[in-house]
């Protein structure tokens, strides 16, 4: 109680963050949430047992009767409410799993149901005060258990993850700082062999992208190195090393690790490198520090070949020494254990980091594939993948990716292979691209090439925020402290309320190294 007394006047909210604890509160703690909400800091439950704790708790969320009830499909109506703006609604995600929730027959005036569970039951409920003049703190309510965040339930990354920081964001008493990641969107095209001089590289160019080209090298002649070239010296796409050829199409095929696992001794990489850095130099183009490789094979053996050319970056589905064919359940890559969202570090010392934002549809590359992240596979004939060319398809399995990654607190990516391309005409292919730049529309999107997002990615997970202040609250001026390391510049977001609804500003830190400060007015 002393700690909760000291401590909940400086927070921007209060969670009430795993099953039993409302019911495990004292009164008197009870009382004072009550008394600091009054004030303006709000209070967010993510409590799924809500159902056990006092009724005077109950009627602080707008129930006037709960009891239990297991939770198997959340239901979104609408993203009419900050808190579901990025559900993409009307939409139900199923539980592989139960989980336990509370149940509650209807709220009282001016709480608002967001979500409901399968048997109609509000599952996510808001309030805020009707007089914008009000000083008391907002409230909602997430009336399932966190074990939703479990990967056997739910987990992380798969469609929901925005509904909870969004609470977090909207409840909290404003402004509120968070270093949050900015809404980018990157783009990779693997296999490249020049189809059609790279011509698709203009029209993604023509609606934002900046794509990252994973080449085949011995595809590429003069006239498809001069049209890479133009791109390259334009800032319009990046350039690397996918592979020499498609498998088996010459030996060497692939560069970093023989597709079987099998690690290429020191003096073949050493000759792999020395036509790489010919290649390069004769292509008049500088490899990306973002390392593309086939099937995300990279030998442990050419680790200090890749160091020494500052390529310390990649975009993996496995880990370092282990090929496709044999990716493990076991990785679990930082911070969720999922193959497809995370970015870290791949070695103890932090000199080597993958970096992904790839729409697996699952936690592990073993079971998924590459899933629906590879938004062109099942929607060309290439292959004989499908029996037309299906635009639509295309389309919603590009917008899905790419929002799913933005909406996770990840990055977006739109990821294909050329060879599908390559079967569409090249209207259809201007089509896609030009639907889905439409249905981004509102995302505020910030369109990155993967080796700006890579770093991002690195800075950011070295950098956290220590102190945030309203220190001339006349001035309306913040004062954010932070430390770390950042090697470009980063973006602190001040969230801050109109009416009803949350806008987020972003205010740029410069690079620095150990500590900086940023001074923000309101």
């Amino acid at each position: 109680m002393r700690r909760i007394k000291k401590e909940a006047p400086q927070c921007a909210a209060v969670i009430l963050a795993h099953d039993g604890v409302a019911a495990a509160l004292p009164a008197m703690a009870w009382s004072y949430i009550v008394q600091v909400s009054d004030s303006g800091i709000g209070v967010l439950n993510m409590d799924g047992a809500l159902w056990e704790a006092d009724p005077e708790i109950w009627r602080f969320f707008g129930a006037s009767s709960m009891k239990e009830q297991p939770l198997q499909e959340l239901y979104i109506p609408d993203n009419l409410h900050d808190i579901t703006c990025m559900q993409l609604s009307p939409v139900t995600h199923e539980l592989p799993q139960n989980v336990s929730a509370s149940y509650i027959e209807g709220l009282e005036p001016g709480f608002e149901s967001l979500a409901y569970s399968d048997n109609g039951s509000p599952a996510i409920i808001a309030y805020a005060p009707a007089d914008s003049r009000s000083t008391k703190g907002r409230r909602a309510a997430l009336l399932f258990s966190p074990r939703i965040w479990l990967p056997e339930v739910f987990g992380h990354a798969m469609g929901l993850d925005d509904l909870l920081w969004r609470s977090m964001v909207w409840v909290a008493r404003k402004p509120f700082i968070m270093l949050s990641m900015p809404p980018f969107a990157v783009c990779r095209i693997d296999d490249a062999s020049g189809h059609d001089r790279f011509n698709y590289i203009r029209v993604l160019n023509d609606y934002g992208w900046l794509p990252h080209i994973g080449l085949f090298l011995n595809d590429i002649d003069e006239d498809k190195a001069e049209a890479a070239r133009g791109y390259y010296n334009e800032g319009k796409a990046e350039f690397g090393a996918h592979a020499f050829s498609e498998l088996e199409c010459s030996v060497p095929d692939q560069i970093y690790l023989h597709h079987d696992g099998q690690e290429y001794g020191t003096d073949e990489l050493a000759g792999h490198f020395a036509r790489l850095d010919e290649w390069f130099e004769w292509a008049g183009i500088n490899p990306s520090r973002t390392v593309n490789s086939h099937f995300s094979e990279i030998g442990i053996n050419s680790l200090p070949f890749l160091l020494a050319r500052g390529q310390c970056y990649s975009m993996s589905f496995v880990p370092h020494g282990i090929p496709f064919a044999k990716s493990e359940r076991s990785w679990a890559p930082y911070p969720y254990g999922h193959q497809g969202f995370h970015y870290a570090p791949l070695d103890t010392e932090g000199e080597f980091w993958n970096v992904m934002g790839h729409h697996l549809g699952g936690y592990k590359v073993a079971d998924q594939l590459l899933g629906p992240g590879e938004f062109l596979l099942g929607c060309t004939t290439f292959a004989e993948e499908s029996t037309h060319n299906d635009i639509e398809m295309a389309v919603l399995k590009a917008v899905n990716a790419v929002k799913m990654g933005i909406a996770s607190g990840f990055f977006g990516t739109l990821m294909t292979h050329e060879q599908r391309i390559s079967v569409l005409k090249p209207e259809e292919w201007t089509a896609i691209v030009e639907r889905i730049s439409m249905q981004l529309e509102g995302w505020d999107v910030l369109y990155r090439s993967y080796d700006e997002v890579a770093r991002y990615c690195k800075d950011k997970a070295l950098t956290r925020i220590i102190s945030s202040n309203v220190y001339k609250e006349e001035d309306g001026l913040i004062q954010v402290r932070l430390a770390g390391q950042a090697e470009q510049a980063l973006y602190v977001h001040v969230y801050t309320d109109t009416g009803n609804r949350t806008l987020m500003h972003p205010f740029e830190v410069e690079p620095f190294s150990g500590f900086a400060s940023l001074t923000i007015r309101k």
